[in-house]
């Protein structure tokens, strides 16, 4: 499955929020940074540089002699999340070198990754290099606002624009879904209830609510040096109900959508459906620091 995560105005979280969902995630998933402004998730795993450059750019340029698929795999590393099946692809490290790619290109080797989930942080919708390749792909796209006045606002009015840029205006079914990022505590905000209904009547369900807790998000967007109580910070704990939620979702209009024409094609063709597309190579580990404690397993 590809899902794409989104934003359309400010810092709502988003992408703390992809990296909290693929850290949390059920199934094997890939986290892609594929916002336009850059991405800085390697720089927060491995901030000493120990990895070297790795991220879509340079797959881009491995494609050149090996199938784009295996390109991107070899820059993947895995997630120091103790279960060796969560991953991330990271972005470019600058604007203009986002800008430079093609995001066709890697669509069909998200899509080809059947045991693999992929959790596509596209960053703001709007924006100068906008990935829509990617989004108009997905099998569901979750839109991160924050829960203040003027954000639920501007998306209110903005339904329509989310829709064209996603690819989907004038879709009965265009996979757009709501996730509401809370403010801190006191903050003046909306009850998970009246959101809820002001955004179904505009064809836009809300599934769910990441609370404020800037100590296990930082962890995700600063330098990772979590503690003993990260694997049950409210981030997480919300994080892993979500992903079933979102996962569930995402599945059922992936069938919906791509069933019908494969299972013409089996008849057709008499060809088993293969289970995945490439061979992927096991991406280098990043430890965790030093004195954290044991991950906390359920």
């Amino acid at each position: 499955m590809l899902i794409t995560f989104a934003s359309l105005r400010g810092s709502p979280g988003t992408s703390a929020a992809t990296l909290a969902l693929t850290w949390t995630w059920p199934r094997h998933a890939i986290a892609v940074e594929c916002d336009p402004s850059g991405g800085q998730a390697l720089a927060v795993f491995d901030p000493g540089g120990a990895l070297g450059h790795r991220g879509m750019f340079e797959a881009m340029l491995s494609a050149r002699s090996m199938p784009l698929p295996r390109a991107m795999w070899q820059q993947a590393i895995t997630l120091p999340d103790g279960t060796g099946r969560h991953f991330l692809l990271p972005g470019p490290r600058t604007p203009r070198t986002a800008e430079s790619l093609q995001w066709q290109r890697a669509v069909p080797a998200f899509q080809g990754w059947e045991s693999v989930d992929v959790l596509a942080d596209c960053g703001r919708i709007r924006s100068r290099g906008t990935p829509h390749a990617v989004l108009g792909a997905a099998d569901l796209t979750v839109l991160v606002v924050r829960n203040d006045r003027h954000s639920l606002r501007v998306l209110s009015s903005s339904v329509d624009v989310v829709r064209e840029e996603v690819g989907s205006l004038g879709s009965a079914d265009d996979g757009l879904v709501v996730v509401v990022s809370r403010g801190p505590s006191g903050a003046q905000g909306f009850s998970a209830k009246e959101i809820a209904s002001q955004f179904t009547k505009l064809g836009l369900p809300v599934v769910g609510e990441l609370p404020w807790d800037p100590l296990a998000a930082n962890q995700f967007t600063d330098t990772f040096n979590p503690g003993k109580r990260f694997e049950d910070s409210p981030l997480l704990e919300r994080a892993r109900r979500l992903g079933f939620e979102i996962g569930k979702r995402a599945f059922a209009r992936s069938r919906r959508l791509r069933r019908p024409v494969n299972a013409e094609h089996d008849a057709v063709s008499g060809i088993r459906p293969r289970r995945e597309l490439v061979r992927r190579p096991q991406p280098p580990s990043i430890p965790r620091p030093a004195g954290e404690g044991a991950r906390h397993v359920r």
